[in-house]
């Protein structure tokens, strides 16, 4: 018979869920730690793009990604008895010449074949944006519903008796035992996003605090069927209402959204087209981000009890149902993890 663990999970995001919805699986007992304030996971697009478009590159890992988290994700639906899943497809308006002939080189190797439509007449003369070098067709993205998802997983873990809704406290915590308020875990995992310094443990890895600022407005002139990006993207969220994102703030943690980010924004809204728009919010929240563009896996080197799993970054919708499952393999099974995600590579 399997030993069953019991373990605490320091933070409800994205890392933190896709974990515990991964042990509970395997059938541990799970209690997860959040305060219900969330400004990373909750105010982010959740867009799964399947392309770098800098470098006309697949993203990391992408053929593995993808399609578990579009399983991951439907299968999280029916569990928690909400809609969270949306595919959809990019129109990525080029910036350049060099940019067209990178995607015309790439369209028809084994490769793209599923991320990248072959470029027709229709896209080269595309005329519901600003298209002077014409325009690609992204397939297989999609768009996640991150308030719904942070909202709904903790609704779950508080009608199953798994969460504790609090700030963790040091006070009540031996990271020598693992005892937290008295009770003993044989795993306890800090997903704690960009407030990874604000707890000793693993405050020396060099998680950055990367702020980005979102805009939502309401038009009846962007096209709805797709989410145009150049400059920024535009998610359309239905009813002729879309986001538009995002700003990128290095080493920035404040909420605040700033007039100097919404300017940006439709300034860069205003290269993809001059669309009469009407502004209804601005949203801004802190990425974890790793120098490296890769999260951080893995054990304290003095605390055998304690783990780290962060640093999903922009990319971290795509990531995160793979690296939950690896994690909570290495966690249970000791299946060991790769050197690129480890957070050996940085202790």
């Amino acid at each position: 018979m399997m030993d069953k663990k019991n373990i605490l999970i320091v933070g409800a995001g994205l890392a933190g869920s896709c974990l515990a919805q991964r042990l509970l699986e395997l059938g541990h007992h799970i209690t997860v730690l959040d305060k219900g304030e969330n400004h990373a996971t909750s105010v982010a697009a959740g867009m799964g793009n399947p392309m770098v478009f800098r470098r006309m590159n697949k993203s990391w890992r992408l053929d593995e990604f993808l399609p578990e988290a579009k399983e991951f994700y439907i299968s999280l639906e029916k569990k928690l008895d909400t809609t969270l899943f949306h595919p959809i497809t990019i129109r990525r308006l080029f910036s350049s010449e060099q940019e067209r002939n990178s995607w015309v080189e790439k369209q028809n190797l084994p490769e793209f074949e599923n991320y990248l439509s072959l470029i027709t007449d229709e896209d080269n003369n595309y005329d519901r944006a600003n298209n002077p070098f014409g325009s690609g067709r992204v397939k297989n993205a999609f768009w996640l519903d991150s308030e719904k998802f942070y909202q709904s997983n903790l609704l779950f873990f508080q009608k199953n008796g798994m969460l504790l809704k609090e700030s963790f406290s040091l006070n009540d915590f031996n990271p020598e035992e693992g005892v937290y308020k008295g009770k003993n875990y044989d795993h306890i995992i800090f997903c704690c996003g960009y407030q990874n310094k604000e707890l000793p443990f693993f405050a020396e890895l060099p998680i950055q605090q990367t702020k980005g600022q979102t805009l939502a407005i309401s038009s009846n002139e962007i096209p709805d069927n797709e989410s145009l990006n150049r400059k920024c993207f535009v998610l359309p969220l239905g009813n002729s209402v879309f986001r538009i994102g995002a700003t990128y703030e290095w080493n920035n943690y404040s909420l605040a959204p700033t007039d100097e980010g919404k300017e940006l924004l439709l300034s860069n809204l205003n290269v993809i087209g001059d669309f009469k728009r009407t502004i209804m919010s601005q949203h801004a929240g802190v990425r974890p981000t790793v120098l490296d563009r890769r999260p951080i896996l893995g054990k304290h080197p003095e605390f055998s009890k304690l783990f780290i799993f962060n640093g999903l970054g922009t990319k971290g919708y795509m990531m995160a149902p793979t690296l939950s499952r690896e994690f909570a393999n290495y966690l249970i099974d000791g299946i060991t993890i790769s050197k690129e995600i480890s957070s050996e590579r940085f202790i």
